[in-house]
């Protein structure tokens, strides 16, 4: 699933100009170029104490806790974003333990905002 992170990644840092076609074109395959900006991995196992093992070669089993990592750091702005979600997964799909979490600008600022 990393690869393919890698991937969206990829595009989306070309969309938004922080990555360029020769960029692309001459990166390292060992050090991809959306690395300069996503360095770390998509997410991991979770268990008691923050992460847990698990093997990222099988399919991820039932009642398994995954987080999902998603982050960009621009070094040349000075700033830096990661959040985590964490997610169970169920017979039937995922359980989303953040699903009530504010995610969106507006309303991070609207709880910002009414703190007096």
């Amino acid at each position: 699933y990393n690869a393919e992170v890698g991937k969206v990644m990829e595009s989306e840092l070309k969309a938004i100009g922080l990555l360029t076609d020769a960029d692309i074109k001459n990166q390292d395959p060992s050090w991809p170029a959306y690395k300069k900006y996503f360095m770390h991995g998509t997410g991991h196992f979770l268990g008691l104490d923050v992460h847990d093992i698990g093997n990222h070669y099988e399919p991820v089993p039932v009642g398994a806790v995954m987080t999902c990592e998603p982050g960009i750091y621009i070094r040349e702005e000075g700033i830096g974003i990661r959040i985590e979600n964490d997610v169970m997964i169920t017979e039937n799909g995922l359980y989303d333990f953040m699903r009530d979490f504010p995610r969106e600008v507006e309303e991070i600022e609207d709880i910002m905002n009414s703190r007096n």
